[in-house]
C-alpha cells in the first residue's frame, strides 16, 4: 500500500491551525497547569508530524532493491529494443522459442510476417554438442552469437566483422603460413649449379625483405619451402594489400627472365597451433591444385570460409612424371582393397568427362573384374549418344547405367569421379552418397565443395584435359595381358581434341606424347569427326548464339539467348569457343536457358581474364580458361547485370595485382 506524505501546504494548514489552538488555550484557560498541558499537547503532536513525515520517506532495503531492480529491468529493456543486439529466449528442452526482442523480430521475421527460429535451433544445437563455431549467416550477412544453455538465453551481435575482429579475434591471435616456389623444380632443373644457386639468392633475398618490411618470423624448410609465424594484425594488413607481394615478385622474377611465381597457404585461429599448421598445409595444397599464383586463407574451425588471393596467371604443368607414377601406383593399390569400382564424370556428360571415364574403368579392369563405368542414359547430348553407342558395340565393355549402378554398389565399393571435384556437379548425388571412399581425378581448380570422404586425389589443373591425365596413369599401368582398343582410344582422344580445340589451347608436351600413346593404339580420326560432328540443328543455334552477342569493354563478348528458349550446354559451350577465336576477343560468356529451363552461363577466355574466379563467385567454378555456372533463380537479364557487376570486380582486381 502506497505511503502518505505531507506537502508544504499540509504544514501550513497544520501551523495555522495549531496557531490558532495556542491562542484559544492561553484565552480561556486559566489554570497554569491545565495551560501547560495543552501547550505539551500540542507539541507532542507537531513532533508526531515529523517523526511520521520521515519515516515514510526512510524506505527498507528490501524495498530499495526492489526499487533498483525495476528501474534497471526498464532501462534494460530500454536498451535491448534500441540497441542492434538480438535477445531471444527459447525452452531448454524443446528450444521453441518463448520470447524475443524487437531487432531479433526485425532479423528473423520473414516476409510473410512469421518468426524463423530454424537457424536459432541449429545453432543452439551445435553448441550443446560442442561446436566452437560462433558466426552465423542471415540474408549474406554475418552474425556473431552465444548460447546460455543453462538460462535459455540466445543473442547475437549486428556488424559481426568488428565484433569478431576485435573482441573474438584480438590482432594478437596466432597466424601460421607456408610460401611455396610455383614451377622452382621445372626451372632449376635445366639449370647449371651456379644459376641454381643464384636462383637460391633471389628467392630467399626477396623471402627475407618482406618478412623484414612485415615483421615476420620466417625459416627456410626446403629450396622452395618457407614457413613463417606472426599475428592477425600483420595478417589483416596483407589482406588489405591484396596481398601484393605476389604481383611484386612475379615482376621481379620476370625481369630475371625466370617464369616463377609464389603460393601461400596461411591459417589463423585459437590457441591450438597444431591444428592451425595442418589447416595452413590444406590450404597451401588449396592453392597450389588451383593453379598457384595464389594465396588460400582459411581460420582454424569447422565451417570456416576461405579466401582467395591473387589467381592472375594461367595455370602451369605442375606434375612430373615421378608424381604421375606415384598417383598410379597409390590408385592401384586402393582398387585392390575393394570389391567393385564405379566411375563417373560430371552431369550433362561431355567428350572429356565420358572419355575419362573409360579410361579409368578400363585402368581399373586391370586390376579386379567389376569395374564400371556409369553414364545417365535419360541426359546425353547428340554427341554423347554416338560415342556411347560406339562403345557400346563392344560387348567386352562395362558401360552402365544410373539405375543398373545403384543396384551394384556393396559397403566395399569405390567411387571415382573424373572430369570434376564438386559433389553438386557429380552425375548423380544419390549414387555418390552411398559410397564411403572416393578417389577424385581432375584437371579443374580445386574449391571448397570437395568429397570429404575423398582417399586419394589426382588434380592437375596444368593438364589439358581429364582424358590426358587418365591416359597417363594407363601408360605407367602398362598392363601386358590388354590394351585400350580402337573406340576407346578414339573417345580418350576425342576428349582430349574437345578441351584443347583441336590441339590449339593448353597444351604442353605432355599433351602431344599421350596423343601420339592412343593414335598407337589405334585412334581413328574418322571416328573422332563421327562422334563429334555438329547437326544442322546444333548449327544452326550455335549462330542463333553468336548473332545475339554484343562487345563489352572491346575484347569482351556477351550473348543473352531469349528467355523463352531453350539449348544444350554444348551448343552454348560451343558458341563461346567459336566467339573466342575472334580476333581481338579475350573472353566470351554466353547466359542461356539450359534444357532443364534453368539460366546458366558458359565461359571462355584467352589468358587475361580468369573465368573461373568470376564463375566462382557465382556459384559455379572450372579453371582459368573454361569455367560455367548455374543461376536457376534468376532471368537472363538478371544474370546479364550481375556478370557485368563480377567482370568489371575482376578486372579492378587484377588491375590493382
Amino acid at each position: 500500500m502506497k505511503r502518505f506524505r505531507l506537502t508544504n501546504t499540509h504544514f501550513v494548514i497544520i501551523g495555522l491551525l495549531l496557531l490558532v489552538l495556542v491562542a484559544i488555550s492561553i484565552s480561556f484557560l486559566t489554570s497554569k497547569v491545565m495551560l501547560f498541558l495543552a501547550l505539551f499537547l500540542i507539541m507532542s503532536f507537531v513532533v508526531a508530524i515529523f517523526i511520521y513525515q520521515k519515516t515514510t520517506y526512510e524506505l527498507s532495503e528490501t524495498e530499495q532493491i526492489g526499487l533498483l531492480n525495476k528501474q534497471t529491468e526498464v532501462s534494460l529493456k530500454n536498451l535491448l529494443d534500441q540497441m542492434p543486439v538480438g535477445v531471444v529466449k527459447f525452452n531448454q528442452s524443446s528450444y521453441t522459442v518463448d520470447w524475443y526482442n524487437p531487432y531479433a523480430e526485425l532479423v528473423f521475421t520473414d516476409a510473410s510476417g512469421k518468426f524463423d527460429d530454424k537457424i536459432i535451433k541449429n545453432a543452439i544445437k551445435e553448441k550443446e554438442n560442442g561446436s566452437i563455431d560462433q558466426s552465423i549467416m542471415i540474408d549474406e550477412k554475418r552474425y556473431f552469437f552465444n548460447v546460455d544453455l543453462d538460462e535459455g538465453v540466445f543473442y547475437f551481435f549486428d556488424n559481426v566483422s568488428s565484433v569478431y575482429h576485435n573482441n573474438v579475434m584480438p590482432s594478437t591471435s596466432p597466424v601460421i603460413g607456408i610460401i611455396s616456389i610455383d614451377n622452382y623444380d621445372d626451372i632449376t632443373d635445366s639449370l647449371q649449379d651456379a644459376e641454381v644457386s643464384q636462383v637460391n639468392t633471389f628467392i630467399a633475398n626477396f623471402i627475407t625483405e618482406f618478412a623484414e618490411s612485415r615483421h615476420i618470423f620466417y625459416r627456410r624448410f626446403d629450396m622452395d619451402r618457407f614457413y613463417f609465424f606472426t599475428d592477425y594484425n600483420v595478417l589483416s594488413k596483407l589482406i588489405e594489400s591484396q596481398f601484393d607481394i605476389l604481383r611484386k615478385f612475379k615482376e621481379v622474377a620476370k625481369e630475371k627472365e625466370l617464369s616463377l611465381t609464389i603460393s601461400m597457404g596461411i591459417s589463423y585461429g585459437d590457441q591450438n597451433y597444431y591444428d592451425i599448421g595442418n589447416v595452413a598445409q590444406k590450404n597451401l595444397n588449396m592453392a597450389l591444385v588451383r593453379g598457384g599464383d595464389q594465396v588460400v586463407i582459411r581460420e582454424n574451425g569447422e565451417h570456416k570460409e576461405f579466401q582467395y588471393f591473387g589467381g592472375g596467371s594461367v595455370s602451369t604443368v605442375k606434375r612430373t612424371r615421378t608424381r604421375t607414377r606415384a598417383m598410379m601406383t597409390a590408385i592401384s593399390d586402393k582398387i585392390k582393397t575393394a570389391d567393385s569400382v564405379f566411375v563417373v564424370g560430371h552431369r550433362n556428360l561431355d567428350m572429356d568427362a565420358l572419355g575419362a571415364s573409360i579410361g579409368m574403368q578400363f585402368f581399373a579392369s586391370n586390376i579386379i573384374d567389376d569395374a564400371f563405368a556409369v553414364y545417365d542414359d535419360k541426359n546425353m547430348n547428340p554427341d554423347i549418344k554416338r560415342a556411347v553407342t560406339s562403345l557400346q558395340q563392344d560387348s567386352m565393355l562395362p558401360l552402365i547405367t544410373l539405375e543398373q549402378a545403384e543396384k551394384l554398389v556393396t559397403k566395399n565399393s569405390i567411387l571415382i569421379m573424373v572430369d570434376h571435384s564438386k559433389t553438386n556437379l557429380t552425375l548423380s548425388k544419390e549414387l555418390y552418397d552411398k559410397f564411403s571412399e572416393v578417389i577424385v581425378v581432375d584437371h579443374h581448380r580445386r574449391n571448397e565443395d570437395f568429397p570429404e570422404n575423398a582417399v586419394l586425389s589426382f588434380i592437375e589443373s596444368g593438364a589439358s584435359s581429364a582424358c590426358e591425365l587418365v591416359t597417363e596413369l594407363i601408360q605407367f599401368q602398362n598392363a601386358r595381358n590388354k590394351q585400350l582398343n580402337k573406340v576407346q582410344a578414339s573417345v580418350l582422344m576425342a576428349g582430349i581434341m574437345q578441351d584443347t580445340k583441336n590441339f590449339s589451347n593448353r597444351v604442353t608436351s605432355r599433351t602431344f606424347d599421350v596423343a601420339s600413346y592412343l593414335v598407337t593404339l589405334g585412334s581413328d580420326s574418322f571416328e573422332i569427326q563421327t562422334i563429334a560432328a555438329t547437326e544442322f540443328e546444333e548449327y544452326r543455334q550455335i549462330n542463333e548464339l553468336i548473332l545475339k552477342g554484343d562487345l563489352f569493354k572491346r575484347d569482351i563478348i556477351i550473348s543473352c539467348g531469349d528467355e523463352d528458349k531453350c539449348y544444350s550446354n554444348v551448343i552454348a559451350s560451343k558458341s563461346a569457343d567459336t566467339m573466342l577465336a575472334m580476333a581481338g576477343i579475350e573472353a566470351t560468356f554466353v547466359i542461356f536457358k539450359n534444357l532443364k529451363g534453368q539460366t546458366a552461363i558458359s565461359a571462355r577466355s584467352r589468358n587475361k581474364l580468369n573465368v573461373q574466379k568470376i564463375m566462382e563467385e557465382m556459384g559455379g567454378g572450372g579453371h582459368f580458361n573454361v569455367a560455367a555456372c548455374q543461376k536457376p533463380e534468376y532471368s537472363i537479364k538478371e544474370v546479364y547485370h550481375m556478370l557485368i557487376e563480377k567482370i568489371q570486380k575482376e578486372r579492378s582486381r587484377q588491375e590493382e595485382y
